[in-house]
């Protein structure tokens, strides 16, 4: 195992002495365990990282889910601690127990805690993830999973040094879009060599003017790795309609938010979500006549962003539109295909089949890695407006080397991503 390097705050996760404070009467699952495997009857003890819009559905979902118990909450909004947070947890079980933190480092010290569940912004999600992994938790994270295609690879890395389960946190590849895999794969359209999928625009630069910070926000924590800049409340957003998320300080644009549902769910039909494209051509040029990114993998399959239909698959004997062609086509035959673990109907039973199994979930973090590359290496072809070619192993643009300046980014102190 090769040397590694880590950098960490909160002294080091507070030298771990947190842990044997405020310890829930439940036993943590990794205390029961059997030959590497949690016992059936036990709970995943759980808590949740980021409150704010996408962190009350996560709760929510493995609140229900019996084999996870949620016990603790972190934000640094202290509104959404307590409102998203504590008092939904308290509420739903029926007592006063739910633990709040403002920093997430005090959740990564417990030993109590089997899983975490990431539901930060986009730039916060390697670092917490790998840093969540290094202290030996299971992570869901939410989608997109990182920031750069350098994040892609370390937090990849991460899972695999540290033997982790992490999912990416996309439930609509297979619940949305999973019933178009045997169809495709039998060859019910014919061969496939293009798919169009329509998603939204790269992200801009924020220039919003600055404002008074609320009393109730640590802005310097939640901007995390990114650029210092004045807080305005767009920025912070988590308006599923702009906010962050239309910000390249912060996410990868809307290219990405849904790229990693359709993207993802269309790599997956294709069989090709275990790797990176290899070529990326730039929308209305002579390699490329249409209006969004092209896409090329190792096997010569084009991926198009953008198109007249949501999702549409160009056979050799026929189209296969999303939607429109549900219950006019079907497979030829049966087909084996990846699937959620266990008989699992959802993401988040699927994940918790896996962390007591120790298998690699449906949507394990290699596969959401890679769609999130993806939706990067198209972001850059569109700034740069030139075709690149992708060495996935070296993460570089070959002969690139402005466009290879852009696979990572600068990350400011305190809050750079250990290097695995």
């Amino acid at each position: 195992m090769k040397k590694t390097s880590h950098t960490f705050t909160r002294r080091q996760f507070l030298a771990a002495s947190t842990a044997s404070i405020f310890l829930p009467s439940i036993i943590p699952g990794s205390a029961v365990g059997l030959n590497g495997k949690l016992s059936a009857n036990s709970r995943l003890i759980t808590m949740v990282i980021g409150v704010g819009s996408r962190g009350p559905d996560l709760q929510s979902g493995a609140m229900r889910d019996p084999n996870f118990q949620v016990i603790g909450v972190c934000d640094c909004n202290k509104k959404h601690l307590i409102e998203r947070g504590q008092n939904r947890i308290n509420n739903y079980y029926k007592n006063k127990d739910c633990l709040i933190f403002s920093h997430y480092e005090d959740i990564l010290a417990r030993k109590d805690v089997d899983v975490i569940i990431n539901a930060t912004p986009d730039h916060w999600h390697t670092k917490i993830t790998v840093e969540a992994c290094i202290a030996g938790k299971d992570v869901y994270c939410e989608k997109p999973l990182t920031l750069t295609p350098m994040e892609s690879h370390q937090i990849v890395r991460a899972a695999r040094m540290y033997n982790r389960v992490v999912t990416g946190g996309s439930q609509r590849v297979m619940e949305d879009y999973g019933y178009i895999a045997p169809i495709i794969r039998s060859g019910a359209i014919g061969h496939v060599k293009e798919a169009y999928v329509t998603v939204g625009n790269p992200p801009k630069e924020c220039y919003l003017p600055a404002e008074k910070e609320p009393e109730y926000l640590d802005w310097d924590r939640w901007q995390g790795q990114a650029p210092v800049a004045a807080y305005h409340p767009e920025r912070c957003s988590g308006s599923y309609g702009g906010g962050w998320r239309n910000y390249s300080e912060y996410g990868n644009g809307f290219l990405a938010d849904w790229g990693a549902h359709k993207f993802g769910g269309t790599l997956y039909i294709m069989g090709l979500d275990d790797q990176e494209p290899v070529e990326i051509l730039p929308p209305e040029s002579p390699e490329n006549p249409n209006q969004g990114c092209c896409a090329i993998y190792k096997n010569g399959f084009k991926l198009y962003h953008r198109g007249a239909k949501d999702i549409c698959f160009v056979g050799s004997e026929r189209n296969f539109n999303h939607g429109d062609d549900r219950n006019k086509v079907k497979p030829l035959h049966s087909v084996d295909i990846r699937r959620y673990h266990g008989g699992a109907k959802n993401i988040m039973a699927d994940f918790a089949y896996c962390v007591r199994n120790r298998l690699r979930p449906f949507q394990d973090v290699a596969y959401a890695a890679n769609t999130a590359t993806l939706c990067q290496l198209m972001n850059i072809c569109y700034k740069v407006n030139r075709p690149l070619k992708w060495d996935s192993e070296k993460c570089v643009f070959i002969g690139d080397e402005q466009a290879t300046k852009m696979v990572l980014r600068p990350q400011r102190f305190p809050y750079v991503i250990p290097v695995i």
